[in-house]
């Protein structure tokens, strides 16, 4: 019982210090939502400097959603900001109806975005793109695919508007 007090108690220890930091930026960059992480199981090492996340990880931020295995958080001890974030396992992003799968994500706060790599793929509809190594911008909504491959679907009865015929 006491294990599991303090189990509960670390997590929320660790919500509340994530929460500080993502309230430090929002200071510095406008009205943002905080960084909300779940799992089974946490444990901070070097308090304040690294907290990993084991079993059924979810990170919940500004309409992104990453779920994976492990997370290892890294914090920026001078500002108490999250610096950057390393996903392992069975990574799944979701946001705005796309989805972006790996074995393997890293997130960097400062510019916001998250390289995916490990059979990294996104699906948006039935359309694919896959490739070594993929680069998604969060703030500008784009992404960059290395070594990559595409595959698009177009519905058979459509057909561009220069190629209609009359």
């Amino acid at each position: 019982m006491l294990k599991r007090y303090f189990r509960n108690s670390l997590l929320i220890l660790a919500s509340l210090f994530l929460a500080a930091a993502a309230r430090t930026d929002n200071q510095e960059k406008g009205k943002r939502e905080p960084m909300v992480i779940t799992s089974s199981h946490m444990e901070a090492d070097k308090l304040g400097e690294k907290v990993t996340f084991t079993g059924d990880v979810v990170l919940k931020k500004e309409g992104m959603t990453l779920y994976s295995d492990s997370m290892i958080v890294f914090y920026d001890v001078p500002t108490k900001g999250v610096k950057e974030i390393e996903a392992l396992g069975n990574v799944v992003v979701r946001k705005e109806g796309r989805v972006a799968l790996s074995n393997r994500a890293s997130y960097y706060s400062r510019e916001e975005k998250i390289v995916l790599t490990g059979d990294a793929r996104i699906i948006e509809n039935e359309n694919q793109l896959g490739g070594e190594r993929i680069t998604l911008f969060m703030r500008d909504d784009r992404s960059i695919v290395e070594s990559g491959n595409v595959l698009f679907y177009q519905d058979k009865n459509k057909q561009p508007e220069s190629r209609k015929r009359k």
